[in-house]
């Protein structure tokens, strides 16, 4: 029976973090893979080079060791396993899934800033710190949508927690006291 990418991602990112973690490298390999997304993002067709099955293995060795000569050896040892099993085809989903190990052991958590204007950095980073500190995160990272149906305030989704201050809430819970009260 096949693996899904999912479960790939899952089983390859699990074994790169072990393996990261006990070589106590895991902030330098975290490093590599953000690269690595990087340019497996601005590369799409290294990706379908380094997986396609008509290409011969030494070639594809070359074409590896030409770009990864400034990783860890541990990244190193990964990607030259993921060769060898031909598991290049689902890089960029064991890296996420990776990134969610690291941050879930780094406690640190992302998120959406929903706004009715655009939000400076500035004002995205005070934000995120004062409900990083609130929630017992190490780090947030938030990135900001623009909603101008909110009307003012800020709608925050972390994770399965949404804090919805905005004023067009607000505005229907006074609406539906009123309505309670009459």
């Amino acid at each position: 029976m096949a693996l899904s990418r999912e479960e790939i991602a899952s089983r390859y990112s699990k074994a790169l973090f072990a393996y990261a973690q006990d070589a106590k490298k895991l902030d330098e390999v975290h490093g590599d893979m953000n690269v690595l997304l990087q340019v497996a993002k601005e590369n799409p067709d290294m990706l379908r080079l380094l997986s396609d099955p008509i290409i011969r293995k030494n070639q594809k060795e070359e074409f590896l060791s030409s770009f990864s000569g400034e990783f860890s050896s541990e990244t190193k040892n990964f990607l030259e396993f993921l060769l060898e099993y031909g598991r290049f085809n689902a890089l960029t989903e064991i890296i996420k899934a990776f990134d969610a190990l690291y941050d879930e052991d780094k406690n640190i958590a992302s998120g959406t800033a929903v706004s009715a204007i655009n939000l400076d950095e500035d004002e995205l980073n005070r934000i995120s710190q004062a409900y990083a500190k609130k929630y017992g995160f190490k780090k947030l990272i938030l990135t900001n949508e623009v909603d101008s149906s909110i009307l003012g305030g800020i709608i925050l989704k972390v994770g399965d927690r949404i804090i919805d201050g905005s004023i067009r809430t607000r505005l229907q819970q006074i609406r539906e006291q009123l309505i309670e009260n009459r």
